[in-house]
């Protein structure tokens, strides 16, 4: 399957009913996101042939709004006698010129009028040919027209585009083969549906030889009918139902048996005649799948006649079906019912060429709409472009013209700033001279209020102020790292945090008491070691009125970090 993501509708009309698949590959990957299915009238296909195009197209259109699809680019697929494949050996050409050189080879091996005739061709190997010389082997596929067209006629008329038209049995190899599992030879797919039986030997993945039987599961359902004189309904349930006892079914039974021989003897012929084939091997595996694949003890009866292992094949198992939302059991019932149609909305793998039997009158009708489209884009890009040239010009002048009022009336109003700015300036220079006067008498005026508010929070609890007083001392200058007085002080109102602890702007004595003994001197006297408000000048010793009572005295300088609150009065904003 190639990498690319993109969403992909097979569309499969059997005899009996019309079905639909939509998936989506990604990263090699494929999801099924939706299955639909409607049973077609009686006789509206016969043996692959639409025969009824307005009831197939009806069906379709119903299958299409019941299964809520919107894509409406479909791929086809054809079975039926009149729709075959051979392998061809033919000197070697590019495959752009393959199927026009595999016209002129194949007249002698299709049974079909040459103006008859779709052909589509898919190069398999490098040979050596039997005169020595380097060929090509090719698988051939071909159909009659009247096979294809009317299909093509349903499909159309049911409002949807035909981008493909395959092989059946290419498709089932597609739902159906398996590269994880080791293959010990080649395998065959047996497909039985209601009127046709398809056969096809692959051999890992590429598909070799292809027979369809024209017997299904009609003819068993015929011969139970038959056999106990029913409806074809009723024939049909109780083929279903073989499993269960009682006179009805066991005739039931004995009658599918001997309906079924003929088809067992079909397919293991059909297997036995490519083991015989030049250059070819026994095969190893036969997958069942459709339908008439789900008859009791058909598959037992097979693998008595033939020394392949038969066992059911399982389209759903090769891509991820959660988008269903089906129970296991709904999955298992109609997985061997849906491989042909999985198979057709599956994409081939990267770099191998499809077969594609649509016919070449509407492969280049389609060509020619794509290029008068392209035309018709081209030339409505160029009016477009011309007349946006136009407008652009136009809104060019138009908005120069602007430019130029617009810059007359700016160039008055910048004047009139000019003037307006000078007399800001002037005063916006008065003021910042009035707070450099005002900023050193009021930068380290002291904030009273502001040292007992902090003094309060730096004491820790459990201790009280007995007494304050407190006198205002002269700023002095910040002490340098080596001692000695700095040269020069910062302007207070440009301080920074660091600065400012270092300034000195008043003294306070306290007395202090407290009930916790001497631990609490040692905290309150660690507190005010870190505090970036107070520093520690002095303090007294303890005393000991009474009981566990300690009072003390201290001296503590007030930091320039309590400021005066007045000073933000008179601080002016940089420009």
């Amino acid at each position: 399957m190639g990498a690319k993501s993109a969403r992909r509708l097979g569309l499969e009309i059997s005899n009996s009913a019309v079905r639909i698949a939509e998936v989506q590959v990604s990263g090699g990957k494929a999801k099924l996101l939706n299955l639909g299915q409607v049973r077609l009238p009686p006789r509206s296909v016969v043996d692959g042939t639409v025969v009824d195009v307005t009831a197939v197209a009806s069906a379709i259109e119903r299958c299409v709004k019941e299964g809520g699809f919107k894509t409406k680019e479909v791929h086809l697929g054809v079975a039926g006698l009149r729709a075959i494949t051979r392998e061809l050996d033919m000197p070697r050409v590019p495959d752009g010129e393959l199927d026009s050189a595999v016209r002129l080879q194949a007249l002698d091996v299709i049974p079909f009028p040459v103006d008859k005739t779709l052909l589509s061709a898919r190069p398999l190997e490098d040979v050596v040919s039997s005169d020595g010389n380097p060929a090509r082997r090719v698988l051939l596929a071909a159909a009659h027209r009247d096979l294809v067209e009317p299909l093509l006629a349903a499909v159309t008329a049911a409002g949807l585009t035909p981008m493909s038209v395959d092989l059946s049995s290419t498709a089932l190899v597609r739902a159906l083969y398996d590269p994880a599992i080791p293959s010990n030879g080649p395998e065959a797919i047996v497909s039985i549906g209601s009127g046709l039986t398809t056969i096809v030997v692959h051999e890992d993945g590429v598909p070799h030889f292809v027979r369809t039987i024209a017997e299904g599961g009609d003819t068993v359902t015929a011969a139970i009918a038959g056999a106990l004189d029913l409806p074809i309904d009723d024939a049909e349930s109780t083929k279903r139902n073989l499993d269960k006892t009682g006179p009805q079914y066991r005739a039931a039974a004995t009658a599918a048996g001997e309906a079924a021989s003929s088809l067992v003897t079909e397919i293991r012929s059909s297997v036995d005649y490519y083991s015989t084939l030049p250059s070819r091997h026994e095969v190893r595996r036969v997958k069942l799948t459709g339908g008439g694949a789900r008859l009791a003890g058909f598959a037992e009866r097979l693998q008595q006649q033939t020394r392949a292992e038969v066992v059911p094949g399982s389209a759903l198992a090769r891509v991820d079906a959660t988008a269903l939302n089906l129970s296991p059991d709904d999955l298992l019932r109609r997985d061997p019912l849906v491989s042909t149609v999985l198979g057709l909305a599956l994409p081939d793998a990267a770099g191998v060429k499809s077969l594609d039997l649509l016919p070449p009158e509407i492969t280049a009708a389609r060509r020619q709409q794509r290029v008068e489209r392209g035309v018709l884009a081209a030339a409505v890009v160029v009016v477009v472009c011309l007349v946006g040239l136009g407008v652009l010009r136009y809104l060019d002048v138009h908005n120069a013209e602007n430019g130029v009022a617009s810059q007359k009336v700016e160039i008055t109003s910048l004047h009139l700033q000019i003037a307006q700015k000078n007399k800001a300036a002037r005063a916006y220079a008065s003021i910042k001279s009035d707070q450099s006067s005002v900023a050193p008498i009021l930068g380290n005026e002291v904030n009273w209020p502001a040292v007992l508010s902090d003094l309060a929070k730096d004491t820790p609890k459990g201790g009280s102020v007995t007494s304050f007083s407190g006198s205002y001392s002269p700023p002095v200058a910040p002490v340098t790292s080596t001692g000695a007085p700095a040269t020069t002080t910062p302007p207070p109102a440009s301080q920074t945090q660091a600065q400012r602890e270092t300034v000195v702007i008043a003294t306070v004595n306290v007395n202090m008491t407290t009930n916790l003994g001497f631990p609490y001197f040692r905290t309150w006297i660690n507190t005010f070691e870190t505090s970036s408000q107070f520093r520690v000048v002095s303090n007294t010793g303890l005393s000991h009125p009474s009981g566990n009572t300690v009072t003390w005295s201290a001296q503590l300088d007030v930091l320039g970090t309590i400021q005066s609150s007045r000073l933000n009065k008179f601080e002016v904003q940089p420009k």
